[in-house]
């Protein structure tokens, strides 16, 4: 008959693994090329969870915003190789961080350029217009989301080196980028500029 089992202490470090998972980083994908500009870094945690984005030593670049149980970060960087972490707490108890995720910021080739809005704007709710530039020749330009999903087609000016594109927004952060498409190849996309719809 056993009378007594062994007890482990864990210090503060192994409670926090064992009691608060780690979150995930769903985007950007590891090893990713992104324009000057915003990054948007998306992923999931827990339900109430406060998330933190890390350097690759552990230091905060910043507080995720999180709904439910996803949560993003967006800023700009600027050129070079990234390295991010995130980390979650529940009820003030942290998790580890996740493992690195690592992307490169570099300047577009060829890319068309946003204009309207402005980066870091607040627009009203409703139709909203995004206007820019292209190369002269561009055969379409692509209003795209920050996961690269297509939004839509903008409509290339007469001039051919202006274009817009505009919708209906509901209220909340957006994130946007264009490429063009030149000889029937897509250019890189432009720097991301984020607005807000209120």
């Amino acid at each position: 008959m056993m009378t007594e089992q062994s007890k482990v202490q864990l210090d503060s470090n192994e409670a926090a693994e064992i009691s608060t998972p780690v979150p995930t980083i769903a985007y950007p994908l590891n090893g990713t090329r992104h324009a000057l500009g915003r990054v948007f870094i998306e992923g999931s945690c827990l339900e109430g969870a406060k998330v933190d984005v890390l350097n690759y030593d552990d230091s905060k670049l910043g507080s995720a915003v999180v709904n439910g149980k996803t949560w993003y970060f967006s800023r700009n960087w600027d050129e070079g190789v990234k390295v991010v972490r995130a980390c979650q707490s529940v009820a003030g108890v942290p998790s580890v961080s996740t493992e690195q995720r690592l992307f490169f910021v570099a300047p577009s080739l060829n890319a068309p350029s946003v204009t309207n809005p402005k980066d870091a704007t607040r627009v009203p709710e409703g139709r909203i217009l995004i206007e820019g530039t292209c190369t002269a020749g561009a055969e379409a330009v692509e209003v795209l989301n920050h996961d690269f999903s297509v939004l839509g087609k903008a409509t290339i000016k007469p001039n051919g080196t202006q274009w817009s594109y505009s919708r209906v927004w509901d209220k909340g952060v957006k994130h946007v980028k264009v490429r063009q498409i030149l000889g029937g190849k897509a250019s890189d996309p432009s720097g991301q500029i984020e607005f807000v719809v209120q």
